[in-house]
C-alpha cells in the first residue's frame, strides 16, 4: 500500500517542517584539547551517521511503499553510502546523472513539480546509550540533502525540509530512546523549492552531506555573532560577541593570541540573550596573505565552543575595494562541489586538497557558485586565507525560457522563500574571516526579492559588502541610458548593491563601467577556463592592475565537473558529460570547463594563471645584470622568497645565482645580479620566485612564479661548407631532386612534396600540404560554425600548375600556384608554394598567401602539415615551453630548448580539441628512436607533433575514445588564431586574430641523424 505523505514540497508557503531556526555553525565539545584538535569527530557530544544506508528507489513518490507498515521488508534494500548523490551509482538503475545548464529538466509550471517524481527512501539505525540522552537535548542535522526530505524517527513523523545546499537541524529529543532508533528519510528529486536551484551543473539528488547528531545540554548556547570593529587606524579593535542560549547561562570565555598567548578572559550570565566584549590593542589582522586567528573559548556547561577571530575590515572608499586599508585585488576562482566518484559530495580531505591547489598556484578568492559550500570550507578558508564570495543557493536562469527570466525574483509568493535562502547562509556563515561578501544568487533575473535580501543581508551584517550581478547589471543599463547626472546620480541611490559586478565584460566595457559608476568593479565570471583555455587573462590582469576601481574577478571556473566511469574507475576514468547517460535536456560538455581536471590535475590554463597573477613582477634595469622587482602584496613583504636566476645562451645556462628578496609590501627595488658583459646568440636571463620556507600547501624551494627577460637575439650568420652538388630527374609526373643520399620528389600535378628520401628511409608517409583546419577548441565553439560553414574543415588543394623555376648544382626551386577551397564554396585562399632544395642545407619551404579579400572569417591557422612513418617519437625544439603555448596563452611557458616524445606531447582534455602547439619556435626536431628525421627552421613560428591528427580529434567525443595513430603529424604553422575564452567570454581580441589577408612565410627543413646535427648551427645558416 503506498505511504500517503504530506505535500509539503508542493506548497510554496512550507518551507521547513519541525526545524529548528537556522544559526551560527559549530560544534560542542567535552574539554579544550579536544576542540582545539578541530575534528568534530573527537567531541563526546558528536555522532556521526555516515556510512551505509539502507535505500530503496522509486521512480515517483506515488509508488512509495508504507515503510512505516510493520510488513514493510527492510532486508530487501540495497544499500547506497552516504554522503553520495543517489544517480553516482552507475547501472543500479537509480536514474541517471543529468548535466544541464539553463533549462529545467522539467515543464516550468511553477510552482508545481511533475507528479511523476522519482524518490530514494534513506534508512538507518543507530544506537544511544541512556547516558548519553540523560540531560540532553539531541539535534540532528543534514548538511545537504537535494531537493528536499522528510524524516521519521522511530516511525513518528518528525520534520519536513527543503534549500539542497544548507542545513537542516531538527530537535530529536522527543522520539530517541535508549537503545536501537530508527530514521526513515524520503528524499524528493524535485520540490518547488528546485525552481530556485537552477544552477548550472550535474542534476543529482539525495544525501550528499554529512548527517550527524549533536548532544546539547538541556540549556545550552544556540548562537553566537562575533564582530570585530577596528578603529579608524586599525590600531585597535573590539572583540564583540553577541550571544543566545535556551535559558539562562553562565559563559565563561577567554580569547587567545594567534601565538597561543591569552589575553583576556571573563564571565558573562546569558539570559536567552547576552554579549560580552573586550579591547584589543594593536591586533593582528587577517587577511589572504597572512591569515592570523585569534581563538575565542566560550564554556558553558559541560560545553566547550571554540571559535577562530580574524580582525579585519571591508569596505568601499573611492570606489575601491579596501581590506585593512589596503586595494587588493581579488585573483579568484569560482568553485562548485564536485567529485568525479561521489557526485557532489566531497569529503573534507577533498575540500582541502582543492584550496591547497588553490593556493600553489595564487589563487586568494572563492566564489562559492552557486550555493553555499559545506561549512568547514570556510573554515579552512579562515585557516588558508581565502576571500569568500558567499552565494544563497539560488538561480532561476531557465525561466528566461519561458518569457521572464526575473519572473520568481519579483513575485512576492516568492519572496520568503528568498529571504530564507538569505538568512541561512548569513546565519550559519556569520562567523568567518574570510567571507568578505554576500551574494544574492546567480542568474536570476531581477526584481523585489533580491532587494529584499540586501536589504536582510545590510541590516544582518552590515560589516561586508553584498553582491548582486544581475541587479547591477540592471542599474548600469539605466545609468548608460542617460547622460544627464542627476539621472545617473538618481539610478545609483537607487540600488542596494555594494559592488558593480559583471560576467564576461569586454576590456573596451569594463573602462566605461568604471566611467559611469561610483562602484568598484567585480568580474563575478570572467575567462572561461573551458578546455584549451583561457587565452585572454594577461590582457585583463593589465587593465585590473591600471586602477584601484577595478577589484578583480573569479574566472569560471576551477574544476571541470564529470561523472567518472569504466572498468577500472579508480585507475583508468573515463570522464562523462552531458548526454552520455541519455540525460536529455542536456548541454553537453559545458560542464568540464574549469582550470583543473575532475581528478584536480592543472590545466595549462591554470598554470597560466598562476603566472599572470604571481605576487612579484620583474623587468630590466639600468643594464643587462639588473632587474627591478615589484611586490604585488599589500600587507606582507616579499622575504619569504628568493629570487633564484640563471642565464640561458641557446638554451644552455652560463651563469647562475640566487638572492632573498627583502620589498616591503608593495614595493619596488633593483637588484643587480651580475656585470653587464658581451652576449651572442639566443641569450635569457629566467627569474624563478620560489619559496624559502615551507608553508602548508607548499615546501621551501617551492616556484610561485617565473619571469623570463630576453637579453640578446643575436647571432653572426655563418655559411657552412657544401660538399654535395645537386642532380635533378624530370618526369611527366614528378621532379626528382637528389642531394646526396637525400632524394625530393615533388608531384607536378598536385604540386605537393610527396616523398622525401634519406639514407634509403622514406620520412613521409602521406604528402605534405597546406592546412587551415584545426580541431575546434572549447572556446571555438561560436567561431567554429563560421570556420565550418566555409569548408575550412574539409578543405582541398586545387593546384593550377608547377613548373621549375630554377636550377644549378647548387640550388633547385619548384613553383606550385595552388588555391584551397570547399565544396560549394570559392576559394578561401590561394598561394604560391616554392620548394627550394639547396646542396648540403634542405628543403626551402616559401609560401606566398593571398585570402580572399570579401573573406569574413579568421582563419584557424596556415601552416605545412607532414605526415611521418612510425617510429618518428622524438621531439625537440626551441620556442616556449614546456608548456603548450599560443600567442595568448604562454606566460607560464618560457623560452628555451625543450625535449620530450611524439606521445608525451598531447594534452588530454575532457573533449579531444586542438592542444599542445609550441609557440615561438625558432628550430624543431622530429627523430626516430634511431635518431634519424627531420629539422625544421624558422624566425618563429608554432610547431604541433603527435599521433592524434586534427580531423580525428575533431570527430572523437571523448580523450578516452582516441585511438593514436602510430605516425606523427607534424604541423609548421605560419600562425595560429588565439585561444581566447569565447565558449562563454568576449570576442578574441583583435591582435591575436588571424585575420591578415596577404603574408609570406618561410621554413627550411633538413634530413639529418641526431649525432650529426647541431640545429643552432642550422638556424644560423645562410645559403
Amino acid at each position: 500500500m503506498p505511504l500517503q505523505i504530506p505535500d509539503y514540497h508542493k506548497m510554496l508557503d512550507t518551507l521547513h517542517v519541525g526545524c529548528e531556526a537556522p544559526h551560527a555553525y559549530f560544534i560542542p565539545y567535552h574539554t579544550r584539547e579536544a576542540a582545539d584538535g578541530d575534528r568534530r569527530g573527537a567531541s563526546a557530544f558528536f555522532k556521526s551517521l555516515c556510512g551505509e544506508w539502507s535505500f530503496r528507489f522509486y521512480p515517483s513518490v506515488g509508488e512509495v511503499e508504507d515503510f512505516l507498515d510493520g510488513g514493510f521488508d527492510r532486508a530487501a534494500m540495497e544499500t547506497l553510502t552516504v554522503p553520495k548523490n543517489w544517480q553516482m551509482e552507475l547501472g543500479r538503475g537509480y536514474d541517471v546523472p543529468q548535466y544541464t545548464n539553463i533549462n529545467y529538466p522539467y515543464p516550468v509550471d511553477p510552482p508545481h513539480v511533475p507528479d511523476e517524481n522519482p524518490c530514494g527512501l534513506y534508512m538507518r539505525d543507530f544506537y544511544m546509550t541512556a547516558a548519553q540522552l540523560e540531560g540532553k537535548v539531541a539535534y540532528l542535522n543534514f548538511e545537504g540533502v537535494d531537493s528536499c526530505f522528510y524524516l521519521w524517527v522511530n516511525g513518528t513523523f518528525a520534520a519536513y525540509s527543503q534549500v539542497s545546499h544548507m542545513t537542516s537541524e531538527i530537535d530529536v529529543t522527543p522520539y530517541l530512546v535508549p537503545g536501537k532508533n530508527t530514521l526513515a528519510v524520503l528524499v524528493l528529486k524535485w520540490c518547488d523549492g528546485s525552481y530556485l536551484e537552477d544552477q548550472d551543473m550535474w542534476r543529482m539528488s539525495g544525501i550528499f552531506r554529512e548527517v550527524y547528531v549533536t548532544l546539547r545540554d538541556r540549556v545550552h548556547l544556540t548562537d553566537y555573532f562575533v564582530k570585530t570593529p577596528l578603529s579608524e587606524d586599525l590600531s585597535s579593535a573590539e572583540l564583540q560577541v553577541e550571544l543566545i542560549a535556551s535559558g539562562t547561562l553562565p559563559v565563561e570565555w577567554c580569547l587567545v593570541s594567534p601565538s597561543g598567548e591569552p589575553l583576556a578572559r571573563g564571565t558573562v550570565t546569558v539570559k536567552e540573550t547576552g554579549a560580552l566584549s573586550c579591547p584589543v590593542s594593536a591586533p593582528l589582522l587577517w587577511s589572504d596573505e597572512d591569515p592570523r586567528l585569534y581563538t575565542l573559548y566560550l564554556e558553558a556547561g559541560s560545553e566547550v565552543i571554540r571559535a577562530r577571530v580574524g580582525f579585519r575590515r571591508i569596505e568601499v572608499k573611492d570606489g575601491a575595494v579596501l581590506i585593512n586599508g589596503k586595494p587588493v585585488k581579488a585573483r579568484g576562482v569560482n568553485r562548485h562541489d564536485s567529485h568525479p566518484l561521489l557526485g557532489h559530495a566531497t569529503p573534507v580531505s577533498h575540500m582541502e586538497r582543492d584550496l591547497l591547489l588553490m593556493k600553489r598556484h595564487n589563487v586568494n578568492m572563492i566564489r562559492t557558485s552557486h550555493y553555499p559550500n559545506d561549512p568547514r570550507f570556510l573554515s579552512l578558508c579562515d585557516e588558508y586565507g581565502f576571500y569568500v564570495c558567499d552565494e544563497a543557493d539560488l538561480e532561476t536562469h531557465g525561466m528566461q525560457f519561458v518569457g521572464n527570466w526575473g519572473e520568481l525574483t519579483d513575485s512576492p509568493a516568492w519572496t520568503a522563500a528568498y529571504l530564507d535562502r538569505a538568512e541561512r547562509m548569513l546565519e550559519r556563515d556569520k562567523n568567518h574571516a574570510c567571507v568578505i561578501m554576500w551574494s544574492v544568487g546567480n542568474e536570476s533575473g531581477v526584481g523585489s526579492n533580491h532587494r529584499a535580501q540586501c536589504d536582510y543581508f545590510h541590516a544582518a551584517d552590515p560589516s561586508r559588502l553584498v553582491h548582486s550581478e544581475d541587479e547591477s547589471a540592471r542599474s548600469m543599463a539605466s545609468r548608460l541610458a542617460s547622460e544627464d547626472p542627476e539621472v545617473r546620480r538618481a539610478a545609483q541611490e537607487d540600488n542596494y548593491f555594494d559592488v558593480e559586478s559583471r560576467m564576461y565584460p569586454t576590456l573596451e566595457q569594463m573602462g566605461i563601467i568604471i566611467q559611469k559608476s561610483h562602484r568598484p568593479l567585480f568580474l563575478c565570471e570572467y575567462c572561461h577556463a573551458m578546455g584549451n583555455g583561457p587565452g585572454d587573462l594577461q590582457e585583463y590582469w593589465d587593465l585590473i592592475r591600471s586602477s584601484d576601481r577595478y577589484f578583480g574577478g573569479c574566472v569560471w571556473e576551477f574544476t571541470d565537473h564529470s561523472v567518472a566511469r569504466g572498468e577500472n574507475i579508480y585507475a583508468s576514468p573515463q570522464y562523462t558529460y552531458g548526454g552520455d547517460f541519455g540525460d536529455r535536456p542536456n548541454d553537453g560538455n559545458f560542464c568540464v570547463d574549469g582550470l583543473v581536471y575532475p581528478d584536480r590535475t592543472p590545466h595549462t590554463g591554470f598554470l597560466e594563471f598562476k603566472e599572470v597573477v604571481k605576487p612579484v613582477a620583474a623587468e630590466q634595469g639600468a643594464h643587462m645584470g639588473q632587474v627591478r622587482v615589484l611586490s604585488r602584496r599589500y600587507f606582507t613583504d616579499l622575504s619569504d622568497l628568493t629570487m633564484v636566476w640563471h642565464v640561458e645562451r641557446d638554451g644552455k645556462p652560463i651563469l647562475a645565482g640566487h638572492v632573498v628578496l627583502d620589498n616591503a609590501a608593495g614595493e619596488e627595488k633593483v637588484y643587480d645580479l651580475f656585470d653587464p658583459m658581451k652576449l651572442f646568440g639566443i641569450c635569457t636571463l629566467n627569474l624563478s620566485f620560489r619559496q624559502n620556507v615551507p608553508t602548508a600547501w607548499a615546501p621551501a624551494g617551492y616556484e610561485v612564479g617565473s619571469t623570463q627577460l630576453v637579453l640578446c637575439d643575436e647571432a653572426e650568420p655563418i655559411k657552412p661548407t657544401v660538399l654535395t652538388t645537386l642532380s635533378l630527374t624530370e618526369t611527366p609526373d614528378a621532379y626528382a631532386v637528389r642531394d646526396g643520399e637525400t632524394v625530393y620528389t615533388f608531384d607536378r600535378v598536385s604540386g605537393m612534396l610527396t616523398s622525401l628520401v634519406d639514407n634509403g628511409k622514406e620520412q613521409l608517409s602521406a604528402p605534405m600540404v597546406p592546412t587551415v583546419w584545426r580541431a575546434p577548441t572549447d572556446n571555438d565553439r561560436i567561431i567554429k560554425v563560421r570556420w565550418r560553414k566555409e569548408g575550412f574543415d574539409r578543405a582541398s588543394v586545387k593546384c593550377y600548375g608547377t613548373s621549375l623555376v630554377e636550377q644549378s648544382e647548387s640550388r633547385v626551386a619548384v613553383a606550385a600556384e595552388i588555391s584551397m577551397g570547399a565544396n560549394s564554396r570559392a576559394p578561401f585562399l590561394h598561394a604560391t608554394l616554392t620548394y627550394t632544395v639547396t646542396a648540403g642545407a634542405g628543403l626551402t619551404v616559401s609560401c606566398q598567401v593571398q585570402v580572399r579579400e570579401e573573406l569574413d572569417v579568421t582563419l584557424p591557422r596556415f601552416g605545412m602539415r607532414l605526415t611521418m612513418p612510425e617510429g618518428c617519437e622524438m621531439l625537440r625544439y626551441f620556442g616556449y615551453g614546456p608548456y603548450e603555448s599560443y600567442e595568448d596563452k604562454r606566460r607560464a611557458s618560457r623560452l628555451g630548448d625543450f625535449s620530450l616524445t611524439a606521445t608525451e606531447n598531447y594534452e588530454p582534455y575532457v573533449r579531444p580539441q586542438e592542444n599542445s602547439a609550441h609557440a615561438g619556435c625558432r628550430f624543431a626536431t622530429v627523430m626516430s628512436v634511431a635518431g634519424q628525421g627531420l629539422c625544421f627552421v624558422a624566425d618563429g613560428f608554432s610547431f604541433s607533433a603527435g599521433h592524434y591528427p586534427p580531423e580525428l580529434l575533431d570527430r572523437t567525443r571523448h580523450s578516452y575514445e582516441l585511438k593514436p595513430e602510430r605516425e606523427t603529424t607534424v604541423i609548421i604553422d605560419y600562425k595560429q588564431t588565439g585561444i581566447g575564452s569565447n565558449s562563454c567570454g568576449p570576442e578574441l581580441l583583435p591582435q591575436y586574430r588571424f585575420d591578415e589577408k596577404q603574408f609570406a612565410f618561410t621554413f627550411r627543413m633538413k634530413l639529418a641523424f641526431e649525432s650529426e646535427l647541431d640545429p643552432y648551427k642550422e638556424m644560423r645558416s645562410i645559403y
